[in-house]
């Protein structure tokens, strides 16, 4: 993928462990801790929690971190845990965002591996078994997949354009960085939600940003590359992703509070000295900042908020140039009416 950058995902090698491993005793495969943040999720929780039990022997346990809702979503999680023991429910007292809901999910999580699920999203069948499958062929310690956007007001889904296309692909730091932002040439890789293995985050002490509510996701993934994760994905369309235009989603994506997490890690000691992937970040730093104008400009055009538009778009370039793009872009829809 992406010819222009020179990083093209590498191929992992078919193993005999890979094929045999779905064939070894149940009491020899990993444990897997399903982890799920949720915050005023009542209305999808069940879904999500619902299509992690699916997962049948490949889930061990599925923690609900209720991030303080002012909804039914504690009470609905602790309803199903009394209907299935392997759902354990944690309360926090203050809301205080997905990272540290998270943080208090690992800290209670028993399994070999972590497997994130957010509360409105959901696994496909299967998914967790084929993780498993692929990070014991490879010793991996992050594994991931690939999503499908899920539209709830249709219950269809579409699968996402990620640029890794073999049965298993290595990630290294530079792979990562490539393709993790938005206006690329796939899908942001920062979106993927992958499976880490205990022994590793605990080994390194890792934990997600708890100052960070937005981008928490690319952090932590470049928190374990940064210190020596082997990451391996799967080119298996497995997480059902719920982008926020559908509704679902509680929060306003903080683009600028990404941008500026990105800007901090360029200070980071591991990465600083490493010219390309300074470089790389500050790549995505551009992107990111770019996506923050497109989002301003499409909330205040939504508002119709003209004048704070104009007001905008003669101090910031980036959203005089996403006015000009939402101009061109309608003046084509208009032409091909």
């Amino acid at each position: 993928m992406a010819g222009s950058t020179g990083f093209a995902p590498r191929r992992c090698r078919m193993t005999e462990n890979f094929r045999s491993l779905a064939h070894k005793p149940p009491f020899m495969r990993p444990t897997v801790s399903v982890l799920i943040a949720a915050y005023n999720a009542s209305p999808f929780l069940e879904r999500a929690v619902n299509s992690a039990l699916a997962q049948g022997n490949a889930v061990t346990e599925i923690i609900v971190v209720d991030d303080c809702s002012t909804d039914a979503t504690l009470e609905l999680a602790g309803a199903m845990s009394r209907k299935d023991g392997r759902i354990k429910v944690v309360h926090l007292p203050k809301n205080a965002g997905p990272s540290v809901a998270r943080n208090a999910g690992l800290e209670v999580a028993s399994g070999d591996w972590v497997a994130i699920l957010d509360a409105d999203d959901a696994y496909a069948p299967g998914r967790v078994e084929r993780l498993v499958t692929v990070a014991a062929a490879q010793d991996a310690d992050i594994v991931a997949d690939k999503f499908s956007y899920y539209d709830p007001a249709t219950d269809a889904s579409s699968p996402a354009t990620i640029g890794f296309t073999d049965e298993m692909t290595l990630i290294d730091i530079k792979t990562f960085l490539t393709h993790a932002r938005p206006f690329g040439t796939d899908t942001d890789w920062g979106l993927l939600k992958p499976m880490f293995k205990q022994e590793f985050l605990a080994d390194r002490s890792l934990r997600y940003p708890s100052d960070s509510r937005h981008g928490e996701d690319f952090l932590f993934v470049m928190d374990a590359l940064l210190e020596g994760a082997k990451y391996v994905a799967s080119n298996f369309h497995g997480y059902m992703y719920t982008p926020r235009r559908a509704g679902w989603s509680r929060t306003a994506v903080n683009y600028d509070g990404q941008v500026d997490q990105s800007k901090k890690l360029l200070l980071d000691h591991r990465l600083s000295a490493n010219s390309r992937l300074v470089g790389l970040l500050k790549e995505r730093i551009r992107a990111m900042e770019r996506l923050s104008a497109e989002h301003k400009t499409q909330t205040l055009i939504a508002e119709r908020r003209l004048l704070p538009l104009a007001t905008a778009g003669v101090t910031d370039w980036r959203i005089a140039a996403s006015i000009l793009r939402q101009v061109k872009n309608k003046v084509t829809a208009v032409r091909a009416a």
